[in-house]
């Protein structure tokens, strides 16, 4: 039987309609079977601003440095105080390591213990030397005038420092991170162990280190901030020469502070273990938490 244009015509929009009806009726069931994950990675929650989507994409803060140590040769920790959260911070908290010079901050916090910040002119002069200059023989006898490794094992015990084991070789004291960050926050804060005389010492003396011996924590760091450090380096006998370098202190500027330490080890040079802690210092500064009561 022949059939009518008109009759073909009929059966082409029928045949649309229906084809136009299933793909509409498939995407809707494809919807409905999607997980919820699925459905908040294709629609954005119109309701976040602009910074809290932001900030829910970021990676933390905790995640990067996790993932940076684990990709470097050798060992790390890092432990940092945000003073602005109130929260500690800490990356391998296990690890203890050599301390090198970073170790003089004890010996002189030990010192301004016992005197209870009265020093002779000749212990004024060798602390200056130990600690802006980080010079070795002060240290030596500074660190003799102690009591050596009970003297300082002693004030340690009572500052709470867990984890910290003086040797006689007061550079090859073991230590971790999150020791050190309490250690430079008994210069920051009130506290039964040092006088407030003392604690402007030595804080003097760490905001005022040559400027050759300014890395470490300081990177990344704006030029107005505020920054008191000391640092370590030393290659280990017992570990085939390669190094260990550190470095402690604390950060204050654009209403963020904080007290930081950073401890490596197995280092193949010194340069190496300096710039894995300053690669690991502007990723904090970059990331801590800014008090908004002094930046408005």
């Amino acid at each position: 039987m022949k059939t009518t244009r008109a009759a073909r015509e009929r059966r082409r929009r029928l045949a649309t309609t229906i084809t136009v009806a299933s793909l509409v009726s498939g995407i809707v069931g494809l919807a409905t079977q999607l997980p919820a994950s699925s459905h908040d990675t294709l629609l954005p929650d119109a309701s976040m601003t602009p910074q809290a989507r932001l900030t829910a994409a970021a990676p933390s803060l905790k995640s990067l440095l996790q993932d940076y140590v684990k990709r470097r040769d050798g060992a790390a920790s890092v432990a940092v105080f945000d003073g602005v959260a109130d929260k500690l911070l800490v990356i391998h908290p296990s690890y203890r390591g050599r301390t090198a010079s970073i170790v003089k901050a004890d010996i002189l916090e030990t010192l301004l213990h016992r005197t209870h910040g009265h020093l002779t002119h000749s212990e004024r002069v060798m602390a200056t030397a130990m600690i802006e200059h980080s010079d070795n023989d002060a240290a030596t006898d500074l660190y003799a005038y102690d009591g050596g490794a009970a003297g300082v094992k002693a004030y340690n015990d009572g500052v709470g420092l867990a984890h910290t084991s003086p040797k006689v070789d007061w550079g090859l004291t073991k230590t971790s991170a999150p020791d050190q960050v309490l250690l430079v926050r008994e210069l920051l804060h009130h506290n039964k162990e040092l006088t407030n005389k003392a604690r402007h010492f030595q804080r003097h003396l760490m905001l005022n280190v040559e400027a050759d011996q300014r890395w470490g924590i300081s990177a990344g760091v704006p030029d107005d901030a505020v920054v008191g450090n000391k640092n370590g380096w030393v290659p280990v006998h017992r570990d085939h020469e390669r190094w260990a370098v550190n470095s402690i202190g604390w950060v204050r500027g654009e209403g963020k502070r904080y007290e930081i330490a950073v401890l490596t080890q197995h280092n193949a040079s010194e340069h190496y273990g300096i710039h894995t802690i300053e690669h690991i210092a502007g990723l904090v500064w970059s990331h801590m938490t800014v008090d908004e009561d002094t930046t408005s």
